[in-house]
């Protein structure tokens, strides 16, 4: 039932938007903080997804009233023990949704923050019967700005009042499958079906790549070499980080990559965002040719395979250096390190009857990515991360877990490309009361690529 309804709205917009009758003399209105519709969406939002645990899904944790918010307001926070997938993924996708009923409502990045921290507070407080959780409050606030923003200024790029027709229809339906709540208010404002003369979205430039990874090798600790299931991944870059700018914006410039193989055994789905808060640019060099970017940053990663899973949100600095090799060479760096807010890393030692087998710590996080670029020979990157996560709760000890992934993509024909992956993943776990484990895993795969300016 779910997906007739799903497709009776794709159906309905896709009409709408294609046979709106145009009115280029409309001018975008000055835009509008609502602060009252946000506020009313996020807690509509709340109301909605117990609904659909309530009366659909028949959920035990939906048996709420005021016995059940006494009860969380004595009792206080914990941390709860879901699966990975919900706590380090779900909850800040949610999270994204209370941050872009506010931004979609005329407020800036810093104003939307706190809804996401208020829509949390509230579902952890009040619509659930099981007790409020910590990780589930750092990760639906801190996550779900990192993904609210990147979603936004994703759908903003997509959107064009300008547009008519199947281009309109098509531009319309994506927004709203990246911004579910920025969709449901330009539907019900009448912004999806009215053209103007000019645009009205916040652009910047966007650059990067789709691929498909045909089947891949893979070994490592416990694993004979095997085949794994082909893949699909894309890395965008939105906004140039070397235009001269005296100070930056939020996520004015972000990398989002992600890429997922999924089969029975060895399914993996990984999600890397990196976006500057504040920063400066500035020159370098004897001519003044090397270009740099010294801001704060905030990361969100997401790494769920089979044999390892870790993430967290992490905020620190970093400096980002573009410098001119000659022969049309030109290489980009970026040494970052920051603190690690919240992680997981999956564990032997956890278990629990709702799917937890990871600790939660705190710690830090470095990075180093490095990209050699010829507009004839195409692109090698290297990126390596490198998380030192201390526990706070699960198995007393700490984790270190590196990952380096390396790709060379060769242009073969207008914008395809020909590439190769190869990536390597470490983790050392180190137990105050357990045996320490050690895993490693390895692998290399084809890649079939389509690069985008």
């Amino acid at each position: 039932m779910k997906n007739l309804y799903a497709v009776m709205l794709i159906v309905i917009i896709l009409a709408g938007a294609a046979y709106s009758q145009p009115d280029l003399t409309q001018e975008p209105p000055a835009p509008q903080k609502r602060a009252d519709i946000a506020i009313a969406e996020v807690v509509a939002v709340n109301v909605v997804v117990w609904a659909w645990g309530h009366y659909v899904l028949d959920g035990y944790w939906t048996q709420i009233g005021w016995e059940s918010f006494d009860v969380n307001l004595r009792h206080g926070f914990e941390w709860d023990p879901n699966k990975f997938k919900t706590n380090f993924f779900d909850h800040p996708f949610h999270g994204s949704i209370y941050f872009n009923a506010a931004r979609t409502n005329g407020m800036n990045f810093w104003e939307s923050a706190p809804f996401s921290f208020f829509g949390s507070l509230t579902w952890e407080l009040f619509m659930e019967s099981e007790y409020p959780s910590f990780n589930d409050l750092a990760m639906t606030t801190l996550g779900g700005i990192a993904l609210g923003e990147g979603l936004y200024r994703f759908s903003e790029q997509i959107l064009d009042d300008r547009a008519g027709g199947w281009d309109r229809a098509w531009r319309e339906v994506a927004g709203l499958a990246v911004n579910p709540v920025g969709g449901f208010n330009r539907l019900v404002k009448g912004d999806m079906f009215r053209r103007r003369a000019a645009i009205n979205h916040l652009r910047n430039p966007l650059i990067g790549y789709v691929a498909v990874g045909g089947r891949g090798r893979v070994n490592g600790d416990n694993l004979e070499k095997q085949e794994f299931t082909p893949g699909f991944q894309f890395s965008l870059r939105y906004g140039d980080p070397f235009e001269d700018q005296s100070s930056r914006s939020p996520f004015d410039y972000f990398t989002f990559r992600y890429w997922t193989s999924k089969k029975d055994t060895l399914r993996h789905t990984t999600i890397l965002e990196q976006a500057v808060l504040l920063g400066k640019n500035f020159r370098s060099g004897k001519n003044q040719d090397q270009v740099h970017l010294l801001g704060l940053f905030q990361y969100y990663d997401y790494v769920n395979a089979e044999l390892m899973n870790f993430g967290g949100v992490t905020f620190g600095p970093g400096l980002l250096s573009q410098f001119p090799l000659g022969k049309n060479y030109q290489l980009v760096t970026g040494p970052h390190l920051g603190a690690l807010v919240l992680g997981g890393s999956n564990n032997e030692y956890v278990a629990s009857s709702q799917g937890r087998n990871y600790n939660f710590g705190t710690g830090v996080k470095g990075k180093f990515n490095a990209t050699l670029q010829h507009h004839k020979f195409g692109a090698l990157l290297l990126e390596y991360n490198y998380f030192w996560i201390h526990t706070i709760e699960g198995a007393p000890g700490t984790e270190q877990i590196q990952m380096l992934d390396g790709i060379y993509n060769l242009p073969i024909w207008k914008n395809f490309g020909l590439g190769l992956e190869v990536f390597y993943y470490h983790r050392n776990g180190q137990y105050d009361f357990f045996p320490d484990v050690k895993t490693e895993i390895k692998g290399s795969r084809v890649l079939l690529s389509y690069a985008f300016y």
